[in-house]
């Protein structure tokens, strides 16, 4: 493996490898090319216009809640 190469180590189920496996295979590609297609189509996902206005709310400073403590965060949510 040269200098400029990674590996990629994931520690799944028997079953979820075979899964991917047979997902690669039907689709005529390796697991590592249903990998990196996987990823790259979720980098290109654009967030909603809800998901947006809270990133620039909270950029901003606005609209945010600080806790002193999860268990205060969490009656809060309601958990």
């Amino acid at each position: 493996m040269s200098a400029k190469t990674a590996r990629l180590t994931i520690d799944l189920p028997k079953t979820e490898h075979r899964r991917l496996k047979m997902a690669a295979s039907m689709m005529g590609t390796t697991m590592k090319e249903l990998v990196i297609m996987s990823v790259e189509e979720f980098m290109q996902r654009k967030p909603n216009k809800v998901t947006v206005r809270a990133i620039k709310q909270s950029e901003a400073g606005k609209n945010l809640k600080k806790f002193d403590s999860l268990d205060d965060l969490f009656e809060d949510l309601g958990i």
